[in-house]
């Protein structure tokens, strides 16, 4: 079983109804409260994913709680990237962690690259305790 997981998106609409180049999904999540567990699927995204920040809730996570993200493969997003997402969270701190590809000698590019994705993603929870609260923003740049 799986705790409840709800997505809101934030276009980037800034107060001139112009569009800059960075949108928000925001995962607000409440795990299981036997296993501490939860997961959801976005929308279609069609981007290049620059940032993941974590914010817990109250109850706050487990420290050290864990976020993955796939495609629709099952493919973690964030394998080939310089920071490891899944084992950067706190139980009492916002974490960001920007997401730079590396080269196949495991150095980050010199220049910012972000893992381009064009589907739905699934974010998923674990670690976090059981009926603990987080939210999971994922910041992304539209592919024109």
């Amino acid at each position: 079983m799986s705790g409840t997981m709800t997505f809101s998106y934030d276009e980037g609409i800034d107060w001139s109804q112009a569009r800059p180049g960075v949108r928000k999904v925001t995962a607000t999540f409440t795990s299981d409260a036997s296993v501490g567990t939860a997961s959801g699927t976005t929308s279609k995204i069609v981007g290049r994913l620059v940032k993941v920040k974590t914010v817990p809730g109250s109850p706050a996570p487990s420290s050290g709680w864990t976020v993955t993200i796939t495609d629709a493969d099952s493919f973690d997003v964030t394998t080939n990237c310089d920071a490891n997402l899944a084992a950067n969270q706190s139980n009492t701190n916002t974490v960001e962690t920007y997401l730079f590809v590396k080269n196949h000698a495991g150095t980050p590019l010199a220049m910012a690259v972000h893992p381009v994705v064009c589907e739905p993603l699934t974010v998923a929870v674990s670690s976090a305790g059981n009926s603990k609260q987080a939210t999971i923003e994922l910041y992304y740049e539209p592919l024109k």
